[in-house]
């Protein structure tokens, strides 16, 4: 492959040159999936989206991806529903036991090394390539909403021959899908999460209201005695 061939990383796939003589897209930027474990092996938190709920809901296969799916707070501020990682590796002398949470005390730093929980290192094989998420679809391209961008330009499958038209409009149009559905999932996340944690917290303090309600004379008046205690430390 010749070094005009080749996409920078973060680069913009030239849009200019995607139109022929009969209107019909060039295969400038060619990929083909390797299966390699780049990607699948070390690619940090992976966003899920309405899209792959809806997918899995129709494949009945929503409860195998539960186990792994949890709400993970952003650097920027945002948050994101992911495909969980494993924890990374313990370092040298560091006890293996407990397990870390990869969203603990792990530096985001770390997290874009570690795995995904559903792909078999071993055996280099995905275990739901069937019903793999649109970002897992989509990569190394992706679309923000102007240009197409070339994530990862050390990915193997990048440069490999035989894309065919379809298979780039494809590529595309599965980008151009990815960038709607996660907009989509990060306007409604929050609004989600914030509702959940109110009707959580509700319930909780209605239980406690019924269980003091049941509580005799003398362990309330323990539990009254207990609260000043702490007050008076505080």
């Amino acid at each position: 492959m010749s070094e005009e061939d080749k996409e920078p990383q973060n680069s913009e796939v030239n849009e200019s040159e995607k139109e022929t003589s009969d209107d019909k897209p060039k295969a400038k930027f060619s990929f083909k999936c390797t299966r390699c474990d780049n990607c699948c092996a070390a690619r940090g938190p992976i966003p899920i989206t309405f899209w792959d709920l809806e997918m899995w809901a129709r494949n009945g296969v929503v409860a195998n991806f539960m186990p792994y799916l949890d709400i993970y707070q952003k650097p920027d501020g945002g948050i994101d529903l992911i495909l969980k990682p494993l924890a990374p590796p313990p370092k040298e002398g560091e006890d293996e036991s407990p397990p870390k949470d990869p969203f603990g005390t792990v530096p985001i730093e770390e997290l874009l090394d570690v795995k995904c929980p559903l792909y078999n290192k071993d055996d280099k094989k995905c275990l739901v390539y069937e019903n793999r998420p649109l970002s897992c679809r989509t990569y190394p391209l992706e679309f923000d909403g102007k240009n197409f961008i070339v994530v990862d330009a050390d990915c193997p499958g990048i440069g490999e021959e035989g894309m065919t038209i379809d298979e780039l409009k494809e590529m595309r149009e599965t980008a151009k899908t990815m960038h709607y559905e996660l907009t989509r999932m990060r306007i409604a996340l929050p609004v989600l999460n914030q509702l959940i944690s109110q009707k959580i917290m509700m319930d909780l303090m209605r239980q406690n209201m019924e269980a003091m309600s049941k509580m005799s004379d003398e362990d309330r008046a323990k539990l009254d005695e207990i609260f000043k205690k702490e007050r008076e430390v505080e």
